[in-house]
């Protein structure tokens, strides 16, 4: 019996240890990673103009409200004339499905009994979470940059559906709501030729007076198109996102990064007020209890998310595919 309680006693160690790196684990995953980090909200408010992240607590899935009408009760009117009243309508919900990633530490029985020592144990622990944060970090921000179709529907809704002009989103199509589009030009061809020009329209389409693009993000041969174009005086870094480790450039005063999962030749311009990623405050990188099963001479714990990234407003998000030298 000596042997169970020792187990068990290191069972609860693992499960502490592990719930007290938990904050440690969560940036490491999400620090690495540029579009992560932005939309963790790790690359400073100097960079955006509202909070990308969103915690809630439940519901069977994410609703974002949605205008797409101007009220038509607003106008003039002259003394004593009759106000117009008609109730108004030009509102609908966008509805987002849950998706859910986890991340599995395990230790076996040979590894437990050859770390004995409470130190060992625990040094053996942060080498399995360390393993384990790699591997979330990709999954997510593989997710973070995807279709939505991966792992049979059931990865994150990425840019590449949310930042696109003809994807479904949300339940609602651009074929039958000419609203929800984002802006999207194609086959862009030679940056030297057509980059900078083609940069502009993008941004200026999805800018609405000061209402403009917060971040630009790239794959690493378009940020050195981009870097081999300008003049040195233009090369202005941000320095919020310099300091979280991140190579940037900036255009229109908005920094530029790349990001190693961006489709290759691709371009986005983001607003954090119309992006959100918003997560279940229970499984925002929850870490469990490690449980024993009856038939392995192993311990587990996971490592839980489950969120989903959503937009409000296509229109003010743009992308630029096909780039090439």
């Amino acid at each position: 019996m000596a042997g169970v309680s020792e187990t068990r006693t290191q069972d609860a160690l693992l499960t502490t240890t592990l719930a007290n790196y938990r904050n440690t684990l969560y940036d490491n995953i999400f620090d690495n990673y540029p579009l992560l980090s932005w939309l963790n909200g790790k690359l400073g408010t100097a960079m955006r103009g509202a909070s990308v992240k969103r915690v809630i607590g439940g519901g069977e899935s994410i609703v974002e409200q949605l205008l797409y009408e101007v009220n038509s009760t607003a106008k003039y009117y002259a003394g004593a004339e009759v106000l117009d009243t008609t109730l108004q309508d030009g509102m609908t919900i966008a509805r987002y499905n849950w998706k859910q990633a986890s991340s599995s530490i395990g230790i076996t029985g040979l590894e437990r009994r050859s770390n004995m020592g409470e130190e060992q144990l625990i040094n053996l622990l942060q080498a399995k979470a360390t393993q384990a944060e790699k591997s979330l970090q990709s999954v997510l921000s593989e997710g973070a940059w995807s279709d939505g179709t991966g792992f049979g529907g059931k990865q994150l809704t990425g840019l590449q559906a949310i930042v696109d002009a003809t994807a479904t989103v949300g339940g609602l199509a651009p074929g039958t709501f000419a609203w929800w589009a984002a802006y999207e030009k194609g086959s862009a061809g030679s940056f030297a030729a057509n980059g900078l020009a083609e940069m502009r329209t993008a941004y200026n389409t999805v800018t609405y007076g000061n209402d403009r693009p917060d971040a630009i993000f790239t794959d690493q041969n378009v940020f050195e198109y981009y870097e081999k174009s300008v003049q040195p005086q233009e090369r202005f870094v941000n320095t919020q996102a310099a300091d979280a480790g991140f190579m940037n450039l900036s255009f229109k005063s908005v920094p530029i990064l790349w990001d190693r999962d961006c489709p290759s030749g691709e371009m986005y311009f983001l607003n954090s007020k119309y992006i959100n990623l918003v997560v279940h405050r229970d499984a925002d990188m929850a870490t469990g209890e490690f449980i024993r099963p009856k038939d392995q001479d192993v311990t587990t714990a996971q490592i839980l998310f489950q969120g989903n990234l959503t937009t409000n407003n296509r229109r003010m998000l743009g992308k630029i595919t096909g780039f090439t030298a």
